[in-house]
């Protein structure tokens, strides 16, 4: 049946879809149902209103904006490329506002999207919000109302960057002059992060190399995505040549943070967080807090993590819900994403908790930690070479159907080799997801110890791509980890996968 209203550009977390099928009707029919959820359903008086890198970004910008603004919305535009994290610095700014960036983070280059925020930079999506969330926005959508109000709002510009810049470096501890000296490589993938990196960056006096500094949506050398071999190898070919210290890589919309030794050898997330998390502490006095990793991270990094003095609980994948967990709970200060992404429970000056992400604090925070303590980062680069990992991939499956046979077959296949499942957290909430572990408990702490053959397989569905299916494997020796890959791909061939997908 032909999608004419292109209902399927609403995604679990947020609004994903080619720009050709979201024509300037149905992107002003969606602007209309994005209006009525902001005003009468969160009752909010405004919108902070940005875009990425992405060339229809103010083609798509400026019809939500007036259609905001004759719903009677205030606009608060911010003018220009913008990264997602200074839109969520913005909209911590103005906390009574709701919030849409307009772009399609990794996605090809032709898609477009949408990130909605409540006040409070609260995350809508699919089951998240007041009244369903992005499920309120698609009926509304749907029965195609209009939003149009007797007084219109106003549209004023607002540019963060400045204030973004110093709150970043003041939260990670960086003064000005204070990274002089220190070589540092960035690649951009020409999107929307060079701007606030290379500006903090100058300041704190690093001899930063900055690649693909400039946004360019039509992204020249591919989907700016940093999982893809072909998309890095020029920026990480210059980084192994120029003796730096570290080297870090960016998505589209400049939150996600690959971090890398200046030889190229690659950190995962996990072990990232587990460097930097000492020193977040230190902003969190008390006792009973904790911190989220997602079900793909390292055991051995989550030991790491807990030597903090924090627990560490498994959380579901998706950015919506990991922020509405760590606003549900108080007593969690971050979390982590294996896929680079990292979250925290920020306080500003102003007051308040947020929670969401700021992928240049977190860059300026790695800098200065290992630049002040090369030795933490070395011990981790070991502790990970005694573990074998094979980064997410993905198969697209021509059904439904046929992708949930396929993961019920992965799954009994490594329970009949003697692996326990784990489909919820501790809270009962449902993982959408199942992590396979054997030889390790699910709950991992500063005292676990593991077997010499332990294996962890995690498997889920893409709430972002369509028919596509996720794996990932970590073990004990790298014999063990492309095992379990080669049998898994065994497995779902016999269920209709398609080639090999990375990103």
């Amino acid at each position: 049946m032909p999608d004419a209203l292109n209902l399927s550009m609403f995604r679990a977390y947020d609004i994903r879809t080619p720009s050709a099928d979201l024509t300037p009707e149905l992107a002003e029919r969606l602007s209309h149902a994005e209006a009525l959820y902001f005003r009468d359903v969160l009752k909010a008086p405004g919108v902070v209103l940005a875009h990425d890198a992405r060339s229809t970004g103010p083609k798509y910008l400026t019809i939500a904006a007036e259609v905001y603004r004759k719903a009677g919305l205030d606009v608060v535009w911010l003018p220009g490329v913008a990264s997602t994290s200074a839109f969520y610095f913005a909209a911590m700014r103005r906390p009574e506002l709701a919030a849409v960036m307009v772009g399609a983070s990794h996605n090809p280059a032709g898609d477009t999207g949408r990130k909605i925020l409540g006040p409070g930079v609260a995350p809508i999506a699919r089951a998240i919000g007041p009244s369903g969330g992005l499920d309120e926005i698609q009926r509304f959508y749907e029965f195609g109302l209009s939003s149009a109000a007797s007084a219109p709002g106003r549209i004023t510009a607002d540019d963060p960057t400045d204030e973004f810049v110093r709150f970043s470096m003041d939260l990670a501890g960086v003064e000005p002059g204070s990274l002089r000296g220190v070589r540092l490589f960035q690649d951009y993938l020409f999107g929307a992060a060079g701007r606030e990196m290379g500006l903090a960056f100058t300041r704190a006096g690093a001899a930063l190399h900055p690649m693909h500094f400039a946004a360019d949506g039509a992204f020249p050398l591919g989907d700016p995505n940093p999982v893809k071999p072909a998309v890095i190898r020029e920026g990480l070919e210059a980084m192994t040549a120029g003796g730096f210290l570290a080297g870090m890589f960016f998505d589209g919309d400049g939150d996600r943070l690959d971090v890398y030794r200046g030889d190229g050898a690659y950190l995962s997330s996990s072990f990232v967080y587990a460097a930097i998390l000492p020193e977040i502490r230190k902003r969190f006095p008390g006792e009973g807090l904790g911190v989220f990793a997602d079900l793909k991270c390292n055991p051995l990094a989550i030991v790491e993590m807990a030597r903090c003095g924090l627990t560490v609980d498994v959380i579901r994948n998706g950015h919506s819900q990991i922020k509405q967990s760590l606003i549900d709970d108080p007593s969690r200060l971050g979390a982590v994403e294996e896929s680079a992404h990292f979250y925290e429970a920020f306080s500003p000056p102003g007051g308040g908790r947020y929670c969401t992400e700021n992928t240049l604090y977190l860059a300026l925070l790695v800098a200065r930690v290992w630049s002040e303590d090369p030795e933490r980062f070395d011990r981790l680069f070991e502790i990970q070479k005694t573990t074998a990992r094979e980064r997410e991939w993905g198969y697209k499956f021509p059904t439904d159907a046929r992708r949930q046979e396929a993961l019920d077959a992965v799954r009994e296949h490594f329970e009949a080799r003697g692996a326990a499942t784990m489909s919820r957290m501790k809270n009962g909430m449902d993982l959408e997801a199942t992590l396979l572990r054997r030889g390790l408990p699910f709950d991992v702490d500063q005292h676990t110890r593991l077997p010499a053959d332990w294996l962890q397989v995690c498997q889920r569905v893409s709430q972002s791509e369509d028919g596509l299916a996720r794996w990932e494997v970590v073990a004990a020796v790298p014999e063990l980890a492309s095992r379990a890959r080669r049998e898994i791909a065994e497995v779902v061939a016999r269920h209709g996968a398609g080639a090999e997908y990375q990103g």
